[in-house]
C-alpha cells in the first residue's frame, strides 16, 4: 500500500482528501504546516507527497525544491497543489511532479497520483 503524506494549512482539505486517498487504498498521513515536512518525511518516509503551494507563511515551491535538490529526498514525487492559478503556473523552478488546481476533480487528483507513483516505480 501505498504511502501519501498530504501537506495543507485548511484542515477542511486535509480531512478529505484523507478520506478519500484512504478510501482509495493508500495510506495517508496529513500535516497542516510547512515546518513539519522534514520530520515527516524522515517518520513516515512517504512515497509521494501531495503538497499546498500556499502554506500561510511558507511557500510549498520552496519545500519542493529543497525536497527535490536533497540526495535523500529527491527522489520523492511531489505533486503541488492550490486554488491560486498563479501559483500554480509558477513552478518551474522547484521540479514538482504535477500539479492539480483546486478545487480538483476526486478522478482527476486519483489519476495524477496513480500515474506519478507508478512513474516514480519504473
Amino acid at each position: 500500500m501505498n504511502k501519501i503524506l498530504v501537506v495543507d494549512d485548511d484542515l477542511d482539505i486535509l480531512e478529505v482528501v484523507h478520506i478519500l486517498l484512504t478510501l482509495n487504498k493508500f495510506t495517508v498521513r496529513t500535516i497542516s504546516r510547512g515546518e513539519s515536512v522534514d520530520q515527516e518525511v524522515r517518520e513516515f518516509t512517504p512515497d509521494l507527497i501531495l503538497l499546498d503551494v500556499s502554506l500561510g507563511t511558507t511557500d510549498g515551491r520552496v519545500i519542493c525544491q529543497r525536497l527535490k535538490s536533497s540526495p535523500g529526498t529527491s527522489r520523492i514525487p511531489v505533486i503541488l497543489f492550490s486554488a491560486h492559478f498563479d501559483l500554480v503556473n509558477n513552478i518551474s523552478g522547484c521540479h514538482a511532479d504535477d500539479v492539480i488546481t483546486k478545487p480538483f476533480e476526486v478522478a482527476d487528483m486519483l489519476g495524477k497520483i496513480r500515474k506519478t507513483l507508478a512513474a516514480s516505480e519504473s
